[in-house]
């Protein structure tokens, strides 16, 4: 019994100095700088997807059909079909609902010939998924399309080179009108 009067006796002391005032003059319970939501965690509304010279209406898709070294693009219903091109659903996360919040692309490219003529990009998608892992293979390039840097956190791509973040919403002049998530090299412009 005095055994247990000792270990109320205890466990009240330390209630009662748990309870005492640090002196510090804020409350204890504050959250610190980085837990406060920044311009990260706003939440950004459907606006449409960059169609070439024009935007989709929201719930259409761009159907992208490449010819030579440009490519002719026309907004098409969300279901619909982009024959010999690429259907773009997205072009940024606000196109995306929260189940699958990237917007995902593949991008097609043709490598330049040995004597430095012919490549560039020969077509692509883009669709709204719940993981988008980069990815550079034979003639394609995974990535997600974006707005700002924000969009691009933590995306890399492990090459036999090393890890490279792909942390930056970028543009080329072969895929006018559309930002997405790379690194500056070969044409690719990241401001």
């Amino acid at each position: 019994m005095r055994a247990m009067r000792q270990t109320l006796a205890l466990c009240a002391l330390l209630l009662v100095a748990g309870c005492g005032d640090d002196g510090a003059g804020g409350p204890d319970m504050s959250l610190p700088a980085d837990m406060a939501p920044g311009p990260d965690m706003a939440v950004r509304m459907p606006d449409g997807v960059s169609c070439g010279a024009s935007t989709c209406a929201v719930g259409q898709s761009c159907c992208v059909q490449p010819s030579g070294m440009t490519a002719t693009q026309m907004c098409i219903a969300a279901n619909g079909t982009c024959p010999g091109g690429g259907i773009l659903a997205c072009d940024g996360p606000e196109d995306c609902a929260s189940a699958n919040p990237y917007c995902c692309a593949t991008i097609k490219f043709m490598m330049g010939m040995p004597d430095g003529g012919g490549g560039g990009v020969t077509g692509g998608s883009s669709m709204c998924t719940m993981m988008c892992d980069a990815s550079f293979g034979s003639g394609s390039f995974k990535t997600r399309l974006c707005h700002a840097d924000v969009d691009c956190n933590g995306l890399s791509i492990n090459t036999q080179a090393g890890n490279f973040p792909l942390d930056k919403c970028c543009s080329s002049a072969q895929a006018p009108g559309q930002h997405f998530c790379a690194t500056a090299i070969m044409g690719i412009t990241c401001p």
